[in-house]
């Protein structure tokens, strides 16, 4: 159905903030803190302590006398990992760097990325669907029926418009966060149709980001971390980044997408498929090139929408 310009936007808008509140309302996700966890926050913080007990009472949760409920940020955890201090180790000079204490923190956010990203799809199904059958209520009370509504590519520059704003401020989780939502199945069958060629939001925002001095390297990073964090259901990420720094010229190099693959040991032995241990033992000229290697896979490939 090619709806009126008027409706096509309206509906884009309310969209926009409908997927805008679900990343809002997703963050804090349920957390359970073990007894060793519970009894080092009693004594290294027992004020906090207090109030996580009064916090979870006050929601009605049941209070274990081991474990302890709580809420964890995970807009807040996830939206680190371009800093994260684990990464900020010489892994190929000196002595062999401890990979467990990397591993088991890759693990614990890819928990955390699984809920948070669970919470906002479920939220945004349901709260999409409510609004729907309000929507529909509304056009038949003006004597107008859907049947489909085709958006142009004028209609979802609000969307480009919206994630935007999330990279602008640096907070790449929510910008893909929303075009995940833009995507979700619960609104194809709602008959509200993207357009099929000319719109790629996730391609825009890393091209964009791409171009921005102060943005560009956190950008990446995040992109090579969500890889492995989110065990591949936003792998599709990664080829977008590589086919436009190697194609599209900019301030952002192919050397300063290697430089950072070199310094996230576990994105680069999934790149290598080899262990740290073996990459280790390449010299520094062979590490960079077998680097150069892995991404020729990607450099050339198209990314479907």
């Amino acid at each position: 159905m090619q709806a009126s310009v008027e409706i096509r936007r309206k509906l884009a808008t309310l969209i926009g903030h409908l997927i805008h509140r679900c990343i809002h309302e997703a963050r804090m996700i349920p957390t359970v803190l073990h007894r060793e966890e519970v009894i080092n926050l009693l004594v290294d913080d027992p004020a906090l302590f207090e109030k996580l007990v009064r916090d979870e009472q006050a929601g009605n949760s049941e209070l274990s006398r081991e474990d302890l409920t709580v809420k964890l940020d995970a807009l807040a955890e996830l939206g680190k990992l371009d800093t994260l201090e684990a990464f900020e180790k010489s892994f190929w000079d000196g002595p062999e760097v401890d990979m467990s204490p990397i591993l088991a923190l890759t693990n614990q956010l890819s928990r955390t990325f699984t809920v948070y990203l669970g919470n906002a799809a479920t939220l945004f199904d349901r709260s999409f669907e409510e609004f729907m059958s309000k929507f529909r209520g509304s056009l038949q009370r003006a004597g107008m029926t859907v049947q489909a509504i085709d958006f142009t590519v004028d209609d979802v520059a609000i969307f480009e418009n919206d994630a935007m704003s999330y990279l602008s401020a640096g907070e790449f989780l929510q910008a893909f966060t929303f075009d995940r939502l833009l995507s979700s199945q619960i609104m194809m069958k709602q008959v509200v149709n993207l357009p099929a060629a000319g719109f790629s939001l996730r391609e825009d925002l890393i091209r964009k980001g791409l171009k921005v001095p102060v943005l560009s390297s956190s950008l990446a990073k995040f992109v090579l971390r969500i890889n492995y964090v989110s065990q591949g259901a936003w792998e599709d990420l990664f080829p977008i980044l590589s086919k436009i720094v190697h194609q599209e010229p900019g301030p952002f190099d192919p050397e300063r997408l290697i430089d950072l693959i070199e310094q996230d040991v576990v994105f680069l032995c999934n790149l290598l498929c080899r262990s740290y241990a073996e990459i280790r033992q390449l010299p520094p000229v062979q590490r960079r090139l077998s680097i150069e290697g892995g991404l020729a896979r990607y450099s050339g490939q198209s990314e479907a929408s």
